[in-house]
């Protein structure tokens, strides 16, 4: 029937709107885009037994358990242009290292500041050894590769803790100094956790540490040497299984959205007034600030569904008592609990409660004549008692662990 499908048209429009989270404001990543690979510290290694340890050509470790050089001539010499672009060519979509080329140019020149180093390097902190990695074996391997030719070195062109000592001590200086030396700078980082990922930028791992002191204290050293430091501020702590609390001052978070009552400022506030609704305040809804926004659109919706509505016996309320009856809810747009109420929606919101279908009787119908239930389970479930996961869970949080993007 065509209300059965206008008002699933609606439900599934106002069940995909997500509310955003405030984020304290931070100066942003300079490098967004850095992902992850697996630290292979073995790059196609193969062992020479030749008593002699001669030097080979086909990256090859001799017995003393030396390096040698890629000497096959293949790589362009390691300059910071060279490097970009033979970077930006072989690691792209999942495994891209830098944003842009310009981004990339920046790091080599002004963030990592890394050494030439001798050309078909296949270790150490040089550009050389990140133009090896990023040229052949990431055209070839780029998952395992292109981390070695990124920022971090990926342990492999440079250890952890030779990229972050270098970063914290170019950065982090004055004021913001961080070590006095190299040696006290390796020591710290002997001790820190390293089983992060190349680009982290939260939790206390070594990998999260070179994350800040690079780009971000480059450019904003006051904000982010701490984070890098040995005992962090904020952002290098704890781990995934913990969960904290932020307390930041109020005045560091930007609204960007509210909904105390879900989905009316979806489906009845326009378009050119989402800004102004999201930057307002309850007082300004019990002023009647957007009231006429709110009447001309819920009119809207009943000149398109009364229709609909009276052909499946069901009476809809007149848009201007559709308001009035709506208004005890939505005006002003909070989340409204009555301790001494049952504790279901509309007196709070439980987690298997059909909001949606409660919204849209009260925004619909009228409430003299149905009660605010009659939508449920007529399209959707009587209560969203199950997800793709499985039931809720019954302690804290109650909810499954996000799904990974």
């Amino acid at each position: 029937m065509k209300i059965k499908a206008t008002i699933l048209a609606l439900s599934v429009g106002l069940l995909s709107v997500a509310c955003g989270d405030d984020e304290p404001t931070n100066p942003p990543p300079i490098n967004p885009n850095n992902t992850t690979g697996p630290n292979n510290n073995n790059s196609n290694n193969q062992s020479n037994n030749n008593s002699n340890n001669q030097t080979n050509t086909n990256n090859q470790t001799n017995t003393n358990g030396q390096t040698n050089s890629n000497n096959n001539n293949e790589d362009p010499d390691p300059t910071c242009q060279n490097y970009c672009d033979t970077v930006m060519a072989n690691c792209t979509g999942d495994n891209a290292q830098y944003g842009s080329a310009a981004e990339c140019l920046d790091y080599c020149e002004n963030v990592g500041s890394w050494d030439a180093g001798e050309r078909g390097a296949m270790d150490g902190n040089s550009i050389a050894c990140r133009v090896y990695h990023g040229n052949a074996p990431a055209a070839d391997d780029p998952a395992t590769h292109c981390v070695h030719a990124g920022p971090t070195g990926g342990n492999m062109c440079g250890t952890w803790c030779d990229n972050y000592c270098q970063l914290a001590l170019d950065h982090c200086t004055g004021d913001n100094e961080l070590y006095g030396s190299d040696a006290e700078c390796q020591t710290a980082c002997a001790e820190f956790d390293d089983s992060g990922n190349a680009g982290d930028t939260q939790y206390d791992t070594v990998q999260c540490r070179i994350y800040h002191g690079g780009a971000p204290a480059a450019t904003s050293p006051e904000t982010h040497c701490p984070h890098a430091g040995e005992e962090p501020t904020d952002f290098c702590l704890d781990s995934p299984e913990t969960f904290r609390f932020k307390t930041n001052a109020p005045s560091e978070y930007t609204r960007v959205d509210r909904m105390g009552m879900p989905a009316i400022s979806t489906a009845v506030i326009s378009s050119a007034q989402k800004n102004a609704y999201n930057d307002a305040n309850p007082a300004d809804d019990a002023n009647g600030n957007f009231v006429a926004d709110i009447t001309a659109n819920v009119t809207a919706l009943h000149v398109a569904l009364d229709d609909d509505l009276a052909q499946n016996d069901l009476t809809p309320c007149i848009a201007a008592d559709c308001v009035g009856q709506a208004a005890p809810l939505v005006v002003p747009d909070t989340l409204k609990i009555d301790t001494t109420g049952n504790a279901r929606f509309p007196n709070g919101r439980r987690l298997t409660d059909p909001v949606i279908d409660v919204t849209l009787a009260v925004v619909l119908l009228d409430l003299d004549v149905h009660a605010m239930t009659t939508l449920v389970g007529v399209l959707n479930p009587t209560e969203n008692d199950l997800g793709v996961e499985g039931a809720f869970l019954s302690a804290f949080p109650y909810l499954h662990p996000p799904h990974e993007l």
